[in-house]
Order: C-alpha cells, then sequence, then structure tokens
C-alpha cells in the first residue's frame, strides 16, 4: 500500500527522496494530455535506489491505468506513453539508518561506560580494601603514574571492544559503516581515558569497595538513559535534553554515530572531541587532587 502526497515542487520532492522520507515521486509533465492524445506522452519517476522494487511497481501500476484508460476513451490496445525511472541516491544521515546501526555506536558507548566506571572506578577502591594500594604508598611510584596506567589500559581496552562489536555488527546485522580508522582510533582513544579518568575520580571519591558501588551507579545509570544510547535525543523534554548534550556519553555516542553512520569529517565532530578532551581534563584534575593510597590518608 502506498502513501501519497501532493503540492510538494520538484526540488522539494527530490529532497524528501534522499532524505528517505519518500519512497518515490512521479512527474507529470504540463502539456501532459496534447502528449498523450499524440502517442508521445512521457511520466517520470524519481525513486530511491535502495527501493527499485517500489519504482517498479509504480511503474507497474500506471502502466496499468494508463492502459485501461486508453482501452475506454481511444479504442487503443496499448498505453502511447514511457515511463522513465530516474534513481536518486539516499542522502545519508543518522535519522535514515537502520535501528542497528543507529545502536551499534550507543552499545560500545556503553562498553566504554562500563569499563571505565566499573573497571577503573571499582578497581582502586578493591585494591584499597586488599591494602595493594598501601603497599604501593611505600614505593617511589607517583600517583601521576598509577593514574597513567589505567588510561593505557583503557585506551588499548576501547581499540579491543570497538574492534568486536563493529565487527558483530558488520558480519553479524550487515551493517555497512563508514570506517577511517585513524578517526575512529582517535574517537575511540579519547572515549576510553574519559571513561577512565571518571572512574578514577569514582575510586578517589569512594573509599572502600562497597562505597564504590553506589558511587558508580550516580554516575552510570543518568548517563545510560540520558544519552542517545537507546534513542535520539530529540525525543527528550527540554531540560533533560539540555543536561544530556554535556554528558561525556553523548559526546562519545554522537562522535562515533556520525563518523560511523555518516563518514563525518574532523570539523563536523570537532565540538564532540573537544567536549571529551574537557571531561577527561576536569576529571583528572580532581581526581589528582582527591586521590588517596589508604583510606585514612
Amino acid at each position: 500500500m502506498f502513501k501519497f502526497s501532493e503540492g510538494l515542487s520538484l526540488e522539494e520532492a527530490k529532497q524528501q527522496v534522499e532524505k528517505g522520507k519518500l519512497d518515490a515521486v512521479l512527474i507529470i509533465p504540463p502539456g501532459f494530455s496534447s502528449s498523450l492524445f499524440a502517442g508521445a506522452a512521457t511520466l517520470t519517476v524519481y525513486y530511491d535506489k535502495t527501493k527499485t522494487q517500489n519504482a517498479q511497481i509504480i511503474s507497474s501500476v500506471f502502466q496499468q491505468i494508463g492502459l485501461e484508460i486508453s482501452k475506454r476513451t481511444l479504442g487503443l490496445k496499448r498505453f502511447p506513453m514511457e515511463i522513465e525511472l530516474k534513481g536518486i541516491e539516499r542522502k545519508k544521515s543518522i535519522e535514515n539508518a537502520s535501528y542497528s546501526a543507529f545502536f551499534i555506536p550507543g552499545a560500545l558507548t556503553m562498553a566504554l561506560m562500563a569499563a571505565g566506571l566499573f573497571g577503573v572506578g571499582g578497581g582502586i577502591p578493591r585494591e584499597r580494601d586488599r591494602a595493594l594500594l598501601r603497599k604501593l604508598a611505600t614505593t617511589p611510584l607517583p600517583k601521576f603514574y598509577y593514574g597513567l596506567a589505567f588510561i593505557f589500559q583503557s585506551a588499548i581496552l576501547a581499540l579491543l571492544q570497538a574492534a568486536i562489536i563493529i565487527s558483530v555488527g558488520v558480519f553479524a546485522f550487515r551493517v555497512n559503516f563508514l570506517i577511517d580508522p585513524l578517526k575512529l582510533g582517535i574517537i575511540l582513544v579519547l572515549g576510553g581515558i574519559t571513561f577512565a579518568s571518571l572512574g578514577f575520580l569514582v575510586g578517589s571519591i569512594a573509599k572502600t569497595a562497597n562505597a564504590a558501588e553506589g558511587t558508580i551507579n550516580i554516575f552510570y545509570f543518568p548517563m545510560l538513559f540520558l544519552s542517545p544510547i537507546f534513542f535520539p535525543a530529540s525525543i527528550l523534554p527540554g531540560i533533560i535534553r539540555a543536561i544530556s548534550g554535556v554528558l561525556p556519553s553523548t559526546y562519545l555516542v554522537n562522535a562515533l554515530r556520525k563518523s560511523l553512520v555518516i563518514g563525518a569529517s574532523f570539523s563536523d565532530i570537532s565540538l564532540d572531541l573537544l567536549g571529551l578532551i574537557i571531561w577527561i581534563a576536569v576529571t583528572a584534575i580532581l581526581a589528582s587532587f582527591l586521590f588517596r593510597w589508604t583510606e585514612e590518608a
């Protein structure tokens, strides 16, 4: 069943096809009736190249309708008209993407969040409970190098997680991602470092492993449900959308989607990358002041 729209200019209609909002556009030229009676009429159908079957159905339907009209009014046994099919490339956009293409960057963001918050944020208090940090405090190891080790670990883990999750998307769900290794690598490393720094801050605030669980959830669940991981941010109420817009998870998932789904350039994702860098700087500075080797320190 087809839904028909009218009242659009040719350019507007073609743009609707590019955006995936219309499957096809039928163009009836001026003087069509005269051309039809003269036996030299032409209709043009612009169609979404990803939906070729719809264009063929539309062409067949109008051929049949025209043939019946020709028989009843002109007494002809054939329809004196040609239908010209012209394919239009659908413009790549996040709105037009399949749900698999939309969700997989969100799943990758969730994985990096969990690694940073639960891995780093939960790992530091566990080491403190086991007196491992007390022993490290007796060594010349600076706090900076201790934190740097978590950051490198998170960056490498981010790349490994990305390779697995994106591979599942490509091979299992047949998603055609636009992968630029350099750009994707920078996004992932910044994302991994962002949540490692946030996790380090959580581990600095929570003195015990039990306290860390509650503190982690304070950060994790708001980012999980307020960021556009499962759904577009446009459906959120105004105030919630404003809060969502400054979360690190939002910056990361937006950068991943823009890069993987529409092949955005560095300039297109520059604000998202800047947002991640600011989160890294703020959380790292706070963690450096709050971190203690021991619970009593």
